[in-house]
């Protein structure tokens, strides 16, 4: 019972994660796409006054301005309707995708902000259980349990577990098809690996995925668990992390 209340608070605790990783990954993608994007064209809708839906759109780069496959310069069809009266032509800047440099510095960025939020989250109370439990232990109140900080993070990691399951639903079509960003998004600390398993796309969805995609989309479910013993079994040695960085750079 002792182990379900700490690891059901903690599950907050990543909620709360969660959402702040939401904020770090869309404020870092923005950033890159200001950096490593640029205008690539432009989409261009017809208007007329008397409909608010366009009569015509097309799509054009810098190199073939109207889409027309001729590498000319001039932008023919807006020419063409501009010297008609009663056509509006208006046009929408058209960004070239993040890729190359660009989506590794996202990526990489990201996930390193998010991996040190979900540690700081997921290892303070277990680390202070340990703690606890090291006094507890040599007393003789307790016995050792030296998966008990895994333990803690199974149950909180539950949630996100359930998310996983609703993943092979969708696969086996009992559920709608869904795009594997909603589900990144969901597990936003981890959304950069996330995304990186589903092969950097934005359009792939989670009936797309093959067998080895799933499983490494499970076993990362295990990140917080790991992160939850690996933290319980320095707090029960009572190590304290913070002294030792301290000592060192004194020592330099």
């Amino acid at each position: 019972m002792g182990n379900f209340k700490i690891g059901a608070k903690l599950s907050g605790s990543l909620v709360i994660a969660v959402i702040i990783s939401f904020f770090i990954c869309m404020s870092i993608n923005a950033v890159c796409q200001i950096l490593f994007t640029k205008n690539e064209g432009y989409t261009a809708y017809v208007y007329t006054d008397e409909s608010d839906d366009p009569v015509d759109q097309w799509e054009y780069t810098f190199t073939d301005p109207d889409g027309d496959g001729i590498d000319n310069g001039v932008d023919e069809k807006k020419a063409y309707y501009d010297k008609l009266e009663l056509y509006q032509v208006k046009t929408y800047n058209r960004q070239s995708n993040l890729s190359g440099s660009g989506m590794a510095v996202y990526l990489v960025v990201s996930q390193i902000l998010c991996g040190i939020l979900v540690i700081s989250f997921a290892s303070s109370s277990t680390y202070k259980r340990g703690f606890k439990d090291s006094n507890l232990v040599r007393i003789g109140h307790i016995k050792l349990d030296k998966l008990k900080g895994f333990k803690i993070g199974l149950i909180a990691n539950i949630p996100f577990f359930a998310l996983f399951i609703l993943l092979i639903v969708c696969k086996l079509g009992l559920a709608p098809d869904l795009r594997l960003t909603l589900y990144s998004y969901l597990n936003s600390f981890i959304q950069p690996i996330i995304y990186l398993i589903g092969g950097c796309s934005d359009k792939i969805t989670i009936s797309e995925l093959n067998a080895v995609q799933y499983v490494l989309l499970f076993l990362v479910q295990f990140i917080v668990p790991t992160v939850c013993g690996i933290a319980y079994m320095i707090g029960f040695k009572e190590i304290n992390l913070s002294e030792k960085i301290m000592y060192q750079k004194k020592e330099k």
